[in-house]
C-alpha cells in the first residue's frame, strides 16, 4: 500500500482517532481531484462493509463531513460514539449549513467531555456571530480579554466584531495581529484579504489569497475572489484554474460555475478587448447629451432647435453650419469649441478619425442629486461601505466611481452596458441605494 493510500484509509482503519487525525486526512485528500476521487472511494468501500456499531457510524460521518457532505455528516454522527471528537465535529458540520442552534449544543458538549474550553468558547462565539447574536459573541470575547491578547482566534473574533460595528480599520488590525501570532491561521488571513479586497487594495488581498490557495483544503471564497480578480486583470487562464479547483471539490457549485462561464467568455473575446474598450469608451463619448454640459443658454436653445441632442450629433458640424442657424453667433461658436477642445476635439471632426490616444478625459457630467434635508453626506459615502460583492465592485471600479454620489450619476443602462454587469449586480446596487433612500440616475 502506498503512503498516499494508508493516509487515506487512516479514517477507515485506524485505532486512534483525534482532532490532529480528522486534519491530516482531509490535507491528503485535498492534495489533489484524483486523492479527493481515491477518498470518496474508500468512503464507499467502508461503508458497503461496515456495521452499525458506534465506531463505524462515527468514522462515517467523520468521513462526510471530510467531504462537505455536512447534512449527511450530522445524520451519521448522531448515530456514532458519543465523545468529544463526534460532538466537535458536528458542530462543525451544523455552522457550515447554517444550523446555529445545534451547532452551540455540539459545541457545549464536546467541551463537556473535555475539548480545549476556550477553543470551543471561540468557536461558539463565532456560531452566535453567524445566528447575528452579537451581544452573546462580545461578552466571550470580554471573558478572555486578559489571555486573548496572545492566542490568534480572540483577535479574530475581535476582527469580526469590529467588521459587525463597520469599523474595518480595527477589524483589519485584529486579524493582521493574529496572523503575527499564527501566520498560516486560515480565518484571519481570509478576512484580511476581504478586507484588503474592499478597499481596492488588491496587492495585498492577491497577496493572501495565494497563501490561501496553496493550503490543501483552500478556502472556496478565496479562490472564487482571487479568480474574479485575475479575470479583471485579464489573467484568464490563472482565474480558470482557481474555478476549476472550486468545482472538482464542489461540483454543482453554482457562483463557481456561473463565473467560470463568464471567464470563458471573457477569455474568447480577448483578441479584440483592446479594441472593444476602445470603441466603448468613443462610442460612450459620442452618446453623452448635450444637456449634461454647462452651455449657455441661448447656445443650449440653439442647439435644441437644431435636434443637436448628443455630443456625437455637434461633432458631426462644421463652424459655418453653426453660424449659419439664426441667433448662433461668434460667442455661442466659441464657447462649443471649448467644450469640445476639454475632449481633444474639434467640430467637423469624423469618427473614424479620432485617434485614441490623443483623446483626452472628458469632464464628469454633475447632476443634481435629490437627498432629505441634512442627509447630503451621504453621497459622500465611499462606495466600499455598500458591501456589495466582488463582481460589482470591480466593475464601479473600472468606472472610477468613489463615491455614492459618483454612483447615482450613472443609469441603469449606463451600468449594464459594461461587460461582465449583470441583471443580479443592477439589483443588488439598486437595493443597497434603495436602503439609503437613493436610485440610479433616470438619463438614457
Amino acid at each position: 500500500m502506498t503512503e498516499t493510500s494508508a493516509e487515506l484509509n487512516a479514517l477507515f482503519e485506524s485505532s486512534e482517532l483525534d482532532h490532529a487525525a480528522v486534519e491530516r486526512v482531509a490535507d491528503r485528500a485535498y492534495a489533489s481531484a484524483r486523492d479527493l476521487e481515491r477518498f470518496a472511494a474508500r468512503l464507499s468501500e467502508f461503508r458497503a462493509r461496515a456495521s452499525e456499531s458506534g465506531l463505524d457510524m462515527l468514522r462515517i460521518g467523520l468521513a462526510l463531513h471530510v467531504l462537505g457532505r455536512h447534512g449527511d455528516a450530522l445524520d451519521c454522527l448522531a448515530k456514532g460514539t458519543d465523545n468529544a471528537l463526534r460532538r466537535y465535529f458536528a458542530a462543525e458540520s451544523a455552522v457550515a449549513i447554517g444550523r446555529h442552534e445545534e451547532a452551540i449544543r455540539n459545541y457545549e458538549s464536546a467541551a463537556k467531555h473535555g475539548w480545549d474550553a476556550f477553543e470551543i468558547d471561540m468557536r461558539v462565539a463565532g456560531a452566535q456571530l453567524r445566528a447575528e447574536n452579537g451581544a452573546a459573541a462580545e461578552a466571550i470575547a470580554k471573558k478572555h480579554e486578559r489571555v486573548g491578547a496572545d492566542r490568534p482566534d480572540w483577535h479574530v473574533l475581535r476582527g469580526e466584531l469590529a467588521e459587525r460595528r463597520q469599523d474595518r480599520a480595527a477589524a483589519l488590525d485584529h486579524y493582521n495581529k493574529a496572523r503575527t501570532l499564527d501566520p498560516r491561521h486560515t480565518r484571519a488571513m481570509f478576512r484580511a484579504a476581504w478586507l484588503y479586497d474592499l478597499r481596492g487594495e488588491d496587492a495585498q488581498a492577491i497577496q493572501l489569497y495565494e497563501r490561501l490557495s496553496e493550503q490543501p483544503r483552500a478556502h472556496v471564497n478565496a479562490l472564487i475572489n482571487l479568480a474574479v480578480i485575475y479575470e479583471d486583470i485579464g489573467k484568464f487562464d490563472a482565474a480558470t484554474n482557481y474555478l476549476r479547483r472550486v468545482l472538482t471539490a464542489y461540483p454543482e457549485h453554482a457562483r463557481a460555475r456561473l463565473f467560470l462561464r463568464d471567464v470563458e467568455s471573457s477569455r474568447s473575446m480577448v483578441i479584440d478587448d483592446g479594441a472593444d474598450k476602445r470603441a466603448e469608451r468613443v462610442n460612450r463619448m459620442l452618446a453623452t447629451t448635450i444637456t449634461e454640459f454647462e452651455l449657455s443658454v441661448r447656445a443650449r436653445n440653439c442647439l435644441k432647435k437644431m435636434r443637436i441632442d448628443t455630443l456625437g450629433d455637434l461633432l458631426r458640424l462644421r463652424e459655418e453650419e453653426l453660424l449659419s442657424f439664426k441667433n448662433f453667433g461668434e460667442t455661442s461658436l466659441l464657447e462649443i469649441k471649448a467644450l469640445l477642445a476639454r475632449w481633444g476635439l474639434g467640430l467637423g471632426q469624423r469618427i473614424e478619425d479620432i485617434d485614441i490616444s490623443k483623446l483626452a478625459e472628458p469632464p464628469k457630467p454633475v447632476a443634481t442629486v435629490q437627498v432629505a434635508p441634512g442627509a447630503e453626506a451621504v453621497l459622500h459615502k465611499p462606495v466600499s461601505e455598500l458591501e456589495l460583492t466582488v463582481r460589482s465592485r470591480r466593475c464601479l471600479q473600472r468606472l472610477n466611481v468613489a463615491t455614492v454620489g459618483d454612483l447615482v450619476q450613472y443609469s441603469e443602462p449606463d451600468l449594464l452596458a459594461m461587460r461582465n454587469f449583470g441583471q443580479t449586480s443592477l439589483n443588488e446596487i439598486k437595493a443597497r441605494l434603495g436602503d439609503l433612500g437613493l436610485t440610479l440616475s433616470s438619463k438614457r
